[in-house]
């Protein structure tokens, strides 16, 4: 196989190898980020979806997919839907075992 001319002084497999080790430093970094609960919403009972959404790091359709797969439960006061945060506590305690 016949190499290609790159513009800096790195070998092609020496340039993957770092692109790797660069990788694998980002994703253990995103792996053992603190999930706990922003102080600001420690004493709050009720969450709303956007408070979940900030504490877990995930979209409000991947919060709404995990609630149809029974993942998440919730409930509704009036027209507005609400997660306890104990049941929020418990995922993020759940999680952390398995780091």
């Amino acid at each position: 196989m016949q190499e290609t001319p790159i513009f800096f002084p790195v070998a092609p497999n020496e340039f993957l190898k770092r692109i790797r080790l660069m990788m694998e430093e980002v994703v253990d970094a995103k792996i053992k980020q603190d999930h706990s609960i922003p102080s600001e919403l420690a004493e709050k009972t009720l969450l709303l979806p956007k408070e979940v959404c900030t504490i877990l790091r995930v979209s409000k359709p991947t919060l709404y997919t995990w609630m149809k797969q029974g993942r998440l439960k919730s409930f509704k006061i009036k027209s507005r839907r609400y997660f306890a945060r104990t049941d929020i506590e418990k995922i993020i305690n759940r999680q952390q075992q398995y780091l």
